[in-house]
């Protein structure tokens, strides 16, 4: 999977989920979890496989 795959997941998952919800649940900052959904940055590798555990498997 890529950043910009994992980034669509997130935000169709942020229609029915909170960000806060998921960063509570991950251990991510909502800061970095909103700035990677507005494509300002990518994510560190252990990040990114917290999130897209968190996204697949749910």
């Amino acid at each position: 999977m890529t950043q910009v795959e994992l980034r669509e997941m997130l935000r169709k998952r942020l229609e029915r989920e909170k960000a806060t919800y998921i960063c509570k649940t991950i251990g991510m900052n909502k800061n970095t979890l909103s700035s990677f959904k507005n494509g300002k940055i990518d994510l560190y590798p252990h990040l990114f496989e917290k999130l897209e555990a968190y996204l697949t498997n749910n």
